[in-house]
């Protein structure tokens, strides 16, 4: 298969907008709507039901985020080492946070990215899952942390990787995550806010204001 009909599946299959639909399917809204606007598992979970985020996971970790590089190793033959692998999970998380069925919009790539991680290199994957989950639970404030694990990750792949393409997967993947962040779905800035302190909110807190409650309990007007 050509490298360039590879890297289109993957991020094609990123683009499938997984908790889009499940919302779609369940209770027929777009939760792009509600709450962050985030086509993810925390909308989903807030808006449309926590047990249907099961699913979601299993979806993105696996179909989304694990698969592709499978398919690439074991059928495709392209070796661990390889340069051209890199560009497999990148394309499916950049294809999930830039979706081409939803107009360039969707989730933040966290849970397609652990997926990547699991198969390519369970240390890192380790390190992120010690590092955000640890952070977590002593400040519950999970977007800061997930972006403390995602900066160190590329010094934990220097350190305990003998790959230095993983290191640049790594800084990849920051700055996929964080650009989506910060571009937030294309959401308008908040009148009363200052655009710094917006995009500081966003790239640190993954929200536009610091009351994170009312960020992610947001409905339309007219909606009960």
């Amino acid at each position: 298969m050509d490298i360039t009909a590879l890297y289109i599946g993957c991020y094609l299959l990123g683009s499938i907008p997984t908790a889009y639909i499940i919302g779609k399917l369940v209770r027929g809204v777009d939760i792009r709507g509600y709450g962050s606007g985030n086509v993810g598992g925390a909308n989903l979970y807030e808006h449309v039901g926590k047990r249907w985020v099961v699913p979601l996971v299993i979806a993105e970790i696996v179909f989304k985020g694990g698969l592709p590089i499978v398919f690439s190793i074991y059928v495709l033959d392209i070796d661990r080492s390889s340069a051209f692998l890199i560009g497999v999970p990148l394309l499916t998380i950049a294809g999930n946070n830039w979706s081409a069925f939803l107009k360039l919009q969707g989730g933040r790539g966290i849970t397609v990215a652990v997926g990547t991680m699991l198969v390519l290199s369970p240390i890192l994957w380790l390190a992120f899952a010690v590092i955000a989950f640890g952070g977590w639970v002593v400040t519950r404030s999970s977007g800061l942390w997930v972006l403390i694990a995602l900066v160190l990750l590329p010094v934990v792949a220097f350190l305990a990787e003998d790959n230095v393409n993983l290191v640049w997967y790594c800084l990849g993947m920051l700055g996929i995550i964080a650009l989506k962040r910060l571009s937030s779905n294309w959401t308008p800035f908040p009148d009363d806010i200052s655009r710094k302190r917006v995009l500081l909110n966003r790239l640190v807190r993954d929200r536009d204001v610091s009351d994170r409650t009312g960020w992610v309990r947001r409905i339309p007007e007219g909606s009960s």
